[in-house]
């Protein structure tokens, strides 16, 4: 009897759970893993932005001490304190930028390795309905960079926050009344940074998921523009393509007046204060309560402070953006696979029968496969045949666990699939499916595909497949330098590599003559006398070839 294991899932059931983890989380993640860095970046950037507030009024000093008096000495003595605090302000910035960008390099890594290692995992029924192959790139580049640059730009509210803690007591000392000028500014400001983050996220929200239906389309045309060129396929897919463009540059015009409305309101505030401070400081100058030194460092510091309001409305729209970004790239990583390892994995035995107990398959209330039982002893061919749509190609998911049934068992030398790890079940028992996977690369390159095996083995392995191509010619990108036929057997050699106890092959015969397609079969025996094969296939040949075969024909199937 098959070992005990999990209640079978469904494909749906598998699926990404139903809420993405929050984006405020993702960001949160990122940020604890970096702290340490980030935390040299904030006091370099301090730092820095100590010295450069500190020059104004070495400047004043210079001016009110040295040049009003005429006093070369003093004069030359600030210009030196100048001088050495211009050093400081040069080495805290050079901190600040190296550590900034280690921590926003370290978090994209890290990111792009998570995405990759999660997709990975999943398989192509995982990721139906999350976009396609240009979305999922998008996610992977532009929207791990717009997490990048928030990371990057963090620290700048250190700077911005030392800027207001070092000029308000100052100005304090200085003269109140360009306190109060100052002062009045902060309200407008904050108005102006609350109301325009909640219409720029919304914009950038439809940005995205614009960029991400124009990256499909493009993927769509390269891939299949040519083939479809003589049906008018292609005027099609550009004419998607020409409307997605235009849905982005819809969605960029209005995120950019957004944006541009923003960056010029935010600075004008300090501007105005500008104005009013040079105002009220110059009647202060003439009435002998400030003198023209403080006048210029007052000036300098509402520069500064206005350059510090228009980063500040920068930073905002970075973390908009990278919460949008944070959003997409969750949705991925809340994704899960239909197929998942247990809590304690039970080894496959060396050898075995491969075993199918009323195996049924539903697709909500459609049945798509069974009940199905059927037995595969090692060394044994079973071959595989019944009309379109009766499940076969369904069924050798099933012998392989890329999916689970929704009633019945598969076992493996008595051990149910579902109680062993995936990663198990996939090196044993290999599936060569009906549109294999090629890698960009040489033929040796998807042989291999970082096995140590010699190129004599890649030969054996390609002469037992009826592959009769060099090992150094190039796949193209999917296998594009390939006919479909010699991808399918370059897939099947690839497998012949890995001496699988069982070899599920969907149809990988279908484009060879008769005389060939009989080598293959027998190669196949000989290659690996213990190996089971299951074999689904339309041909004659390959029924006769089998030691038994199993008719899908009369099994009941609902096709809904």
């Amino acid at each position: 009897m098959p070992a005990s294991a999990p209640a079978p899932s469904t494909g749906a059931a598998g699926r990404g759970s139903p809420s993405s983890p929050r984006p405020a989380s993702l960001l949160r993640q990122c940020l604890l893993a970096q702290w340490r860095t980030l935390a040299a970046a904030v006091t370099a950037a301090v730092v820095r932005q100590i010295a450069l507030l500190s020059i104004p009024w070495c400047v004043q000093r210079a001016l009110d001490d040295g040049v009003s008096r005429a006093d070369v000495g003093v004069t030359v003595s600030w210009a030196m304190v100048v001088l050495a605090v211009a050093a400081a302000q040069w080495a805290g910035l050079l901190g600040w930028q190296w550590w900034a960008n280690l921590a926003d390099a370290r978090v994209g890594v890290s990111l792009r390795h998570r995405l990759a290692r999660h997709v990975a995992a999943l398989g192509d029924d995982d990721l139906a309905g999350s976009g396609g192959r240009g979305d999922l790139a998008m996610r992977a580049t532009r929207d791990v960079d717009l997490v990048r640059v928030w990371v990057h730009g963090l620290t700048t509210w250190a700077v911005i926050a030392t800027t207001f803690a070092f000029v308000l007591p100052t100005l304090a000392v200085l003269e109140p009344v360009l306190l109060y000028v100052t002062l009045a500014m902060l309200p407008p400001l904050v108005l102006v940074n609350v109301l325009f983050p909640r219409r720029f996220e919304p914009a950038l929200a439809e940005l995205s998921d614009a960029h991400a239906a124009r990256a499909d389309a493009v993927a769509d045309l390269l891939t299949a523009g040519g083939a479809l060129r003589g049906l008018g396929g292609a005027d099609v897919l550009l004419g998607r393509h020409h409307a997605h463009s235009a849905r982005v540059a819809r969605a960029t015009t209005r995120a950019a007046g957004i944006s541009a409305t923003w960056s010029a309101l935010g600075p004008m505030i300090p501007r105005l204060a500008v104005v009013a401070g040079i105002g009220f400081g110059g009647l202060a100058v003439l009435s002998g309560d400030l003198t023209v030194g403080g006048l210029v460092a007052f000036t300098s510091w509402m520069v500064t402070l206005t350059l510090a309001v228009g980063v500040a409305v920068e930073r905002f729209a970075d973390r908009g953006q990278a919460v949008v970004a944070a959003r997409r790239i969750g949705e991925i990583l809340a994704l899960r696979p239909a197929t998942a390892d247990p809590a304690d994995p039970v080894p496959l035995p060396g050898h075995g029968t491969l075993v199918c107990e009323d195996v049924t398959v539903l697709r909500g209330e459609r049945r798509v496969l069974g009940p199905v039982s059927l037995s595969v002893r090692p060394g044994e061919v079973l071959a595989v045949v019944g009309p379109s749509g009766s499940g076969k190609s369904t069924l050798l998911r099933l012998l392989c666990r890329r999916a689970d049934p929704s009633e019945g068992t598969v076992s493996y030398g008595g051990t149910d699939l579902r109680a062993a790890a995936c990663d198990e079940v996939a090196r044993r028992l290999v599936l060569v499916p009906q549109r294999p996977v090629l890698v960009s690369g040489t033929l040796a390159d998807n042989l291999r595909l970082g096995r140590d095996l010699d190129d004599d083995e890649l030969r054996a392995a390609c002469h037992a497949a009826a592959i009769d191509l060099p090992l150094d010619a190039e796949a193209g990108e999917r296998g594009g330098a390939l006919s479909g036929g010699q991808v399918k057997r370059l897939a099947l050699a690839r497998a012949l590599l890995g001496r699988p106890a069982v070899l599920l092959l969907d149809d990988v015969t279908s484009a060879l003559d008769e005389t060939t397609e009989r080598h293959v079969l027998d190669r196949l025996r000989r290659w690996s006398p213990e190996t089971a094969v299951v074999f689904v296939t339309h041909r004659a040949a390959v029924a006769d070839a089998a030691d038994r075969v199993l008719d899908l024909t009369g099994v009941e199937v609902s096709h809904g």
